[in-house]
């Protein structure tokens, strides 16, 4: 949807928490066709707590 809408960065909210939640959301992002990069969010993003998504 967000690549549909022409966005080119994303942020995934997911907590921090354990980080299982956190790892199985990466784990999908590296595969994903849509996605050129991602990383944790800096202070003031989320840090841990976020994913940021770049997007083709």
């Amino acid at each position: 949807m967000a690549v549909l809408q022409g966005l080119h960065q994303i942020t995934i909210i997911h907590g921090k928490g354990t980080g299982v939640l956190r790892r199985e959301i990466q784990n999908h992002l590296k595969t994903h066709p849509s996605v050129r990069t991602f990383r944790l969010g800096v202070f003031g993003e989320g840090e841990a707590g976020v994913t940021i998504a770049e997007l083709k």
